[in-house]
């Protein structure tokens, strides 16, 4: 039976090596690999090592070492076919039939590879002649230095001379219009460059090969941008943007975020505050979801602010959750309204983008706000049908969820925040009270709606003290939904990072759409009751007010 190499690196491309040793190692994760004790020998002491982003295992103790088939060979004593027999039904591939390997399908692998390799390298020639100044004075408007253009490869797209170039290497010219760098004119047969007067960005595989091509076009051409069309080296939905640049800060430590285009990536990237990765102006696919999770366990999806950056969102959820299981994940990183990730760097820096970055929302809180939006529950007048149609929807979205487990306990906060709701309009004072009383709900107290927003305040401004009095503050019941809405916000996010400062909550808060209320509770009127403004207040002197005022806030 013939296996190629194409076959392996894709069946190897996805499954998760961790899946497959965890079934026989406890693995525990220390940064971007995961440890436990070497299967091949006796320890006390782990040092046995798995790389899920490069793919492979080494003990430090024996030498061991390999990928998926050389584990399962090693540890379970299969011939190698078995070992890919057993890796590719988890892959959910066929396994090939009894065919001779195609060596001459290699050797026009290898030679479609060579080709563009070449071409990537005369695109970044042209990019420092004559013809490539506007290019050049484009990408360094946008802030991209020398750097960071040498280390994504841009180059430009002249109106001629790549076609030439190729001809001058012998390459055929059927491969070249395969392989889309090329074109046949439909009138009189000539062929010409496919790309022209563009700005070029090189996309690799996961071994740094160029397989394909995003090219931006100048000035008001269309499309803006254009990519390389599907070939035999290169298919859209299983190729992320950036791979090789990524994998080297997430080594780092930097968290990873999925963005929408080419220039956010490498703008993120420039940045230092995250790695970055992008799908090729498609929806995310189930092929680049797992790919991705194969880099970084909890990515963040950062989609640009405007209405269709939303729904590109909302359709990556909907393609992650039927994937979700422990130890994968992702959260949401929202951008304020026409705003993508470059905008945001370029307008706030840095930081501005590491505060978005920590103000990401988990996949279950982004699903619950935009199906509130969706359903119009979150107005005051929503009415019980529509609530009803907001419960069931959000249910039957949870039980896409393949994985058991993850997928009851998925549904048991989408059970704990419908009983939450249904909680507000039951009470006395809730937004929709229907029980008959025989009197009018009785109206919220002044004062303990003024203490209420004090003990709120004082907890985004001092987030440090929520973990000292997290059982008062989860017990206050606040007659005004709104606000009781931002204590369990405030309560969830601190719970899922402690580690948010007060600029990072605010700036959560607020893409929440909490500003109004924030505004309220940061007011000339509340900033007089504490007698100063809290930037100017002690940690210390904030712990006593907070302590002394949840004392008699029931």
């Amino acid at each position: 039976m013939a296996v190629t190499p194409e076959f392996i690196e894709e069946m190897l491309g996805r499954i998760s090596l961790s899946d497959i040793v965890g079934k026989r190692v406890k693995l525990v994760r220390k940064a971007n690999r995961m440890n436990g004790l070497c299967p091949f020998h006796n320890e006390k002491t782990p040092s046995f090592y798995v790389n899920d982003a490069e793919g492979f295992y080494h003990c430090f103790g024996c030498n061991a070492n390999g990928d998926a088939i050389s584990f399962l060979r090693e540890s379970e004593g299969l011939e190698f076919i078995e070992a890919v027999k057993q890796l590719a039904s988890l892959a959910g591939m066929e396994m090939p039939q009894n065919e001779p390997v195609d060596k001459e399908a290699a050797q026009r692998r290898r030679t479609a590879l060579d080709l563009l390799e070449v071409a990537a390298n005369f695109y970044q020639r042209q990019l420092d002649q004559p013809d490539g100044e506007m290019a050049r004075e484009y990408l360094e408007n946008r802030g991209l230095s020398a750097e960071m253009r040498q280390e994504f490869r841009i180059g430009f797209a002249p109106r001629s001379g790549l076609y030439a170039s190729l001809q001058q290497r012998e390459f055929p010219a059927e491969l070249m219009q395969r392989l889309g760098v090329t074109g046949r004119s439909e009138r009189d047969g000539s062929v010409y460059d496919y790309f022209r007067n563009r700005i070029m960005f090189p996309i690799e595989n996961r071994q740094g090969q160029v397989i394909a091509f995003g090219a931006r076009a100048m000035g008001d051409a269309q499309p803006k941008y254009l990519n390389s069309p599907d070939g035999p080296s290169f298919t859209k939905g299983s190729v992320v943007y950036g791979w090789s640049q990524a994998r080297a800060r997430v080594r780092k430590g930097l968290p990873l975020v999925i963005v929408e285009g080419y220039m956010d990536v490498i703008a993120v990237s420039a940045s230092g505050v995250a790695g970055a990765l992008a799908p090729l102006g498609t929806a995310m696919t189930e092929q680049q979801i797992q790919l991705v999770w194969k880099l970084h366990k909890e990515p963040v999806l950062c989609f640009d602010g405007d209405s269709a950056g939303q729904k590109a969102a909302m359709r990556a959820l909907e393609r992650i959750l039927p994937l979700l299981e422990p130890g994968r994940n992702v959260r949401f990183a929202l951008m304020a309204e026409g705003q993508d990730p470059d905008d945001l760097l370029k307008s706030e820096g840095a930081d501005g983008f590491a505060r978005v970055l920590a103000g990401a929302v988990s996949l279950i809180d982004m699903l619950w706000m935009q199906k509130l939006r969706e359903f119009g529950v979150d107005r005051p007048d929503s009415s019980p049908t529509q609530r009803a149609a907001f419960w069931d929807d959000i249910r039957q979205i949870g039980r896409t969820i393949a994985h058991n487990q993850t997928r009851s306990a998925f549904l048991d906060d989408i059970e704990f925040r419908i009983g939450t709701m249904r909680d507000s309009y039951r009470r006395p004072g809730g937004r929709l009270d229907y029980r008959p009383t025989g009197k009018s709900p009785a109206r919220p107290q002044t004062g303990r709606i003024i203490r209420h927003k004090a003990i709120l305040a004082l907890l985004i401004a001092f987030p440090e003290h929520l973990a000292l009095h997290v059982e008062p503050v989860v017990a206050i019941q606040i007659e005004d939904e709104r606000l009781e809405e931002l204590k369990n916000v405030l309560i969830s996010q601190m719970i899922a990072d402690p580690d948010l400062d007060a600029e990072a909550i605010r700036h959560h808060l607020e893409r929440l759409e909490y500003t109004n209320i924030l505004d309220d509770l940061f007011s000339a009127d509340m900033i007089a009751r504490f007698g100063m403004p809290l930037d100017r207040m002690s940690s210390d002197k904030a712990g006593d007010m907070l302590a002394e005022l949840l004392g008699r806030a029931g």
